[in-house]
């Protein structure tokens, strides 16, 4: 067998901590410093359970090391920490590469599988090399090291030698099974629309309804209900200026254009779909207590809300079951992750959360589970969300950054590319590669074939539509795509998928195959676009 795999559920072969005070170069040998923190390491169901507690000094980081020969392994799949962003997911052995959660190596006959189970309390990322593998715990409170109280279980450490010859996209699935234990699955497909990327939030109650009536006549061939999603453009303060732009709260009520949202909702129903409504959490322009405001870095307009303290998660339970109350089935919360830690994770800098005794990934969890307690039984979408720590508590999750309703290069870059998560779907939660936008500005062949690869493979189905933008033909083919997803998919897998960063081969377990060229629009990659034009 190739020398491609090392277990990693065993105590490492060295340990290294990072402290406040640490200087830059507390790595190197020569400059390494007593440590005084404790650590333990225990097998608990097959995982390292790594246990850190309070120390005289808080720690920031700390840093584990497995050694191995890994020389047979050519490349590797890296996840990201929040939405798939800027990372290329598959590279040959790149020693400083910085994959966040979990990873997948590859020595051309075997999928190797490395990673932590979800809902740790610690940011985690891995580092491979020829020679081993080092792993990174993250353990601060904003910029600094958390002020533990008691013992904390950062994280539970797994890993998986893989079968030669066995489809290295099952398993990946497998390997995400086993990370998430007990997710929280949708009971019925998420298909429909959101209205975000033809209106831009230039929306009212009448467009929404003239979108709804649309939708149901896309939909007339399903088989369960869809979803009108009310993205962002409802809510009484929200502006753009040349000064800047607001898209906060209160949200205790629309603007002008919607008189009520309990009206609009039922109104949403009457027509035959679930409603579903857009909210940012954290984002306020009404006054607050003094020790609720965030200490984190934040340019816009507004202030945010600081997700430690008391005030933030009862006025985010408020807000949340007031939504609910409304009627809607859906519920899509977004910028956590930015409105919390700016950059995931977060630059260093001596500055904590008003309870710095919570790490960064234990306060987002506290405030995702404060979002799903108070939404109830409506199904609730995390965006610009942490994956690993919102599955097992949210249904679904998006898995890259915004597509476009202005140009398809952006839908491939972070809609498609998405896709290299596939493996995710079902296993942590419903993947939601966002949505194909049918505008004037965009290829409407492409949006068409990316809603079908949606449909076929079984993720979450979303579009933006133009009301009357469709032509006959195309409105036959979108009836198609909306009844396979309301079936819940044809279950069509990558045809390649180890060292495809642009999935573009689908075929399903009978056997029928899913073609796509994502390059014809542009007759090849687009190399200078604007996301606003």
């Amino acid at each position: 067998m190739k020398n491609s795999f090392i277990n990693i559920v065993r105590e490492p072969d060295s340990v290294l901590f990072q402290y406040d005070d640490s200087g830059i170069r507390f790595e190197e040998p020569d400059s390494r410093e007593e440590q005084v923190s404790k650590i333990t390491f225990a097998i608990v169901r097959n995982a390292l359970r790594v246990t850190l507690y309070p120390s005289p000094k808080p720690v920031k980081r700390i840093k584990l090391r497995w050694r191995g020969d890994l020389s047979d392994v050519i490349l590797v799949y890296g996840d990201d920490f929040e939405r798939y962003l800027n990372r290329i997911p598959w590279r040959g052995v790149t020693p400083e590469l910085i994959m966040p959660w979990y990873f997948h190596a590859y020595d051309g006959e075997r999928l190797t599988s490395y990673g932590v189970k979800t809902s740790p309390n610690a940011f985690c990322h891995f580092q491979l090399d020829a020679f081993g593998i080092t792993m990174w715990i993250d353990v601060r409170s904003g910029g600094q090291g958390a002020r533990l109280t008691e013992p904390l279980d950062t994280c539970d450490v797994i890993c998986d030698a893989g079968c030669a010859g066995e489809n290295p996209f099952r398993s990946a699935e497998k390997f995400c099974a086993a990370m998430c234990e007990n997710p929280v699955l949708l009971k019925t497909p998420l298909f429909g629309v959101n209205n975000w990327y033809w209106a831009y939030g230039n929306i009212s109650h009448e467009t929404v309804m003239t979108e709804t009536d649309q939708l149901m006549d896309l939909c007339r061939d399903a088989v369960k209900k869809p979803y009108m999603i009310i993205d962002e453009g409802w809510q009484m303060n929200r502006f753009t200026s040349k000064s800047g732009s607001y898209n906060g709260g209160p949200w205790h009520g629309p603007n002008y254009k919607f008189k009520d949202m309990t009206e609009t909702a039922e109104a949403i129903h009457a027509k035959g779909a679930y409603a579903g409504i857009w909210y940012r959490p954290l984002l306020t322009s009404v006054s607050i207590p003094a020790d609720a405001y965030s200490p984190a870095a934040y340019k816009g307009n507004g202030f945010l809300l600081d997700p430690t303290h008391p005030y933030t998660l009862e006025k985010t339970a408020e807000d949340i079951s007031r939504l609910r109350s409304w009627g809607y089935d859906l519920i899509k919360h977004d910028f956590t992750a930015h409105d919390t830690l700016g950059a995931v994770p977060n630059p260093d800098g001596a500055w904590s959360f008003y309870d710095n005794s919570v790490t960064n990934c234990a306060m987002l969890k506290k405030l995702y589970r404060t979002i799903q307690e108070a939404a109830g039984d409506a199904v609730v979408i995390g965006c610009s969300t942490v994956n690993h720590l919102a599955a097992g508590i949210h249904a679904v999750q998006r898995a890259g950054g915004d597509t476009s309703g202005r140009n398809f290069e952006i839908t491939r870059l972070n809609g498609i590319k998405s896709m290299v998560r596939q493996p995710q779907n079902g296993r942590f939660f419903a993947l939601d590669p966002d949505c194909a936008a049918f505008t004037d500005k965009t290829d409407t062949s492409l949006n068409l074939d990316f809603l079908e690869m949606a449909a076929v493979t079984g993720v979450v189905t979303i579009a933006s539509v133009t009301p009357g933008i469709l032509k006959p033909d195309e409105i036959k083919r979108i009836r198609e795509i909306y009844r396979i997803a309301s079936e819940g998919g044809r279950g069509a897998i990558p045809e390649k998928w180890v060292g495809v960063n642009n999935p573009s081969h689908f075929v399903t377990p009978d056997g029928e195959r899913f073609a796509y060229d994502w390059y014809r629009g542009y007759d090849g990659v687009r190399s200078f676009y604007s996301w606003m034009k």
